[in-house]
């Protein structure tokens, strides 16, 4: 995934850090989800606006439905246990569906499936689920390790040929058609390292 599609993800998980605070549930407010919802459907728009730029409605698709299931479990997670408090889904709104759960773990099969499928497909369902995303597999982690490193294989960054040996004419064309894909797939992948490590770290800080 390119650099500023992956700022646009780390944004929207931003919108959601207070949710991941040990805070008191009653600090949450009906106001505070009303604002909650509108900035995660706006960056969520802004993302999709991006990707079809440069990729098609169905990879849009298939990279906004993981991101906003996440967003949905993440927020119903924080305010289930508050009577007062309700989060119409954003699965519903922005897709109609209400068992996001069942289906990111559908459209993840047939995702694996397909050989086709671009690497940011892989990274951001690789994100979701390494960033807490249980849905139908709440209560078996073993399948969600399965998926991750099953998304895992797929999106590792394979090492540079030997190029000591002068390039055949072929290979020196076939070269230059993939660099720029290739870094933008590197950094993307350096950038999910990162912030995940972060993500690691600041789950383990507990300020005085």
């Amino acid at each position: 995934m390119t650099l500023g599609l992956w700022e646009k993800v780390v944004k929207i998980n931003t919108i959601l850090a207070p949710l991941r605070e040990p805070v008191p549930k009653t600090v949450l407010s009906t106001a505070d989800l009303v604002t909650l919802r509108s900035q995660l459907r706006g960056h969520l728009e802004d993302l999709r606006g991006i990707i079809t730029e440069q990729y098609s409605e169905r990879d849009a698709y298939y990279v906004l439905f993981p991101l906003t299931a996440h967003c949905d479990e993440w927020v119903r997670k924080r305010v289930q246990d508050i009577a007062e408090l309700d989060w119409p889904p954003l699965q519903q709104e922005l897709y109609q569906v209400d068992d996001a759960g069942d289906l990111f773990f559908e459209l993840l099969d047939n995702t694996l499936s397909k050989p086709e499928t671009l690497y940011l497909v892989y990274e951001v369902y690789y994100f979701c689920l390494r960033d807490g995303f249980c849905g139908r597999y709440i209560a078996n982690p073993e399948r969600i390790n399965d998926y991750l490193d099953k998304l895992a294989g797929h999106i590792r960054v394979q090492p540079l040929a030997d190029n000591s040996a002068a390039p055949s004419v072929a290979s020196r064309r076939a070269f230059f058609r993939i660099p720029v894909y290739f870094y933008y797939c590197s950094a993307g992948v350096l950038l999910l390292l990162l912030y995940v490590f972060l993500l690691s770290l600041a789950s383990t800080w507990h300020p005085v």
